[in-house]
């Protein structure tokens, strides 16, 4: 099988970085073109020397490279959709940095315009392949510890608050971010922030 000719765009996600070595090792993946949401990205995505050229324009991307076949979206959760409107419209596969968006509405667009285009859209989101979930799942599906009603599977990253400033911009993260202390289980306190959804009811269980 030949390898698939694929790009990046946005290159402000907090994975960002972590796959440009997959794309440069990986063989069955061809890495062709980097389209930056603005010029402090691209400068950034110039640092790591990786040979492949970066755009600002996605339409000059295309333009210069029209055999792209994927992308994978690596931008604030607010560009996701018109990132994925673009690759929908010119038939490109997307692997997409999560959250795809918090709009349940703009979600159900984004599946049938896929649909549309017959391209494949996954969602990375690598806490579906660790083997601690994946053995939670295996229990709850045998019903060894009883009924359970929901379980959250989260990971830590180690990427400082001001790498990846939109983040904590409710308009780019597409929610309301919360400031909270918890407890922690040693008697100490514990600085939290929650994204909550647009659409999100605190009165509703």
């Amino acid at each position: 099988m030949k390898p698939v000719k694929i790009a990046m765009m946005g290159m402000t996600h907090g994975h960002t970085r972590k796959y440009y070595q997959t794309l440069l090792d990986n063989k069955k993946l061809d890495w062709i073109a980097s389209c930056a949401q603005d010029e402090d990205a691209k400068k950034t995505y110039e640092l790591y020397q990786t040979g492949v050229p970066c755009y600002l324009d996605p339409e000059e991307m295309y333009e210069k490279h029209p055999d792209i076949e994927a992308v994978v979206i690596a931008s604030a959760n607010d560009r996701h959709f018109e990132q994925m409107k673009w690759c929908a419209e010119k038939g490109i596969h997307i692997l997409s940095m999560k959250i795809p968006t918090f709009d349940m509405a703009e979600y159900d667009a984004m599946i049938e315009m896929c649909d549309k285009a017959g391209i494949v859209c996954q969602i990375e989101l690598e806490m579906h392949y660790n083997s601690v979930v994946r053995r939670l799942k295996k229990l709850i599906a045998d019903g060894a510890i009883g009924k359970i009603k929901s379980f959250q599977a989260t990971n830590i990253t180690l990427s400082p608050v001001w790498a990846f400033p939109w983040q904590g911009d409710p308009k780019a993260s597409f929610g309301k971010v919360e400031k909270r202390w918890i407890d922690t289980t040693d008697g100490k306190k514990m600085l939290t922030w929650v994204i909550l959804p647009p659409d999100f009811d605190p009165t509703k269980k």
